[in-house]
């Protein structure tokens, strides 16, 4: 019974101090999509949400899923997994260049789609608020197989 209680002790110890740096957010993301072969390609406005971790001050995980709203009958979903680099330009502001791979999803009128391999390259910037709320920017060349866009995104994250 000692053995479960400090167990239970250190877990709540634990789990606080990592709550307490702030390293984890949820977010959401808006944007537009432009594609960016052949005349007459679509731009996709884009609603995302996202979740960051960061385990050590430079490195930032973060997993997001955008939905890419219809225009000239195509929408789009995607699934990504990205890595920043958080380099810190002035107090509370951040750079960061960002790489990711993914799921990407095409759908057009007239029932066809497509599942595609998607992976990102970017750069973005961060400020932060306050310790708990951030505002982002980020500016990225995504690629799927025959439907290559550049996402301009802001996004504004919850951190706890």
């Amino acid at each position: 019974m000692k053995k479960l209680l400090l167990s239970c002790a250190a877990l709540a110890l634990g789990s606080s101090a990592l709550f307490a740096q702030n390293n984890m957010g949820i977010g959401i993301n808006l944007g537009a999509a432009p594609v960016i072969e052949g005349s007459g390609s679509p731009t996709n406005f884009i609603i995302g949400v996202k979740y960051q971790y960061q385990p050590i001050k430079l490195i930032r995980l973060e997993a997001d899923a955008d939905f890419g709203l219809k225009d000239k009958g195509t929408r789009t979903f995607n699934a990504m997994a990205n890595v920043h680099f958080m380099i810190p330009v002035a107090d509370n502001f951040y750079m960061y260049p960002l790489a990711g791979l993914g799921y990407g999803y095409l759908s057009w009128e007239g029932g066809y789609s497509a599942d595609k391999f998607a992976f990102n390259v970017g750069i973005g910037a961060e400020y932060e608020i306050t310790r708990n709320f951030g505002v982002d920017f980020e500016f990225k060349y995504q690629y799927m197989a025959d439907y290559n866009r550049l996402p301009i995104l802001v996004g504004a994250t919850y951190k706890f």
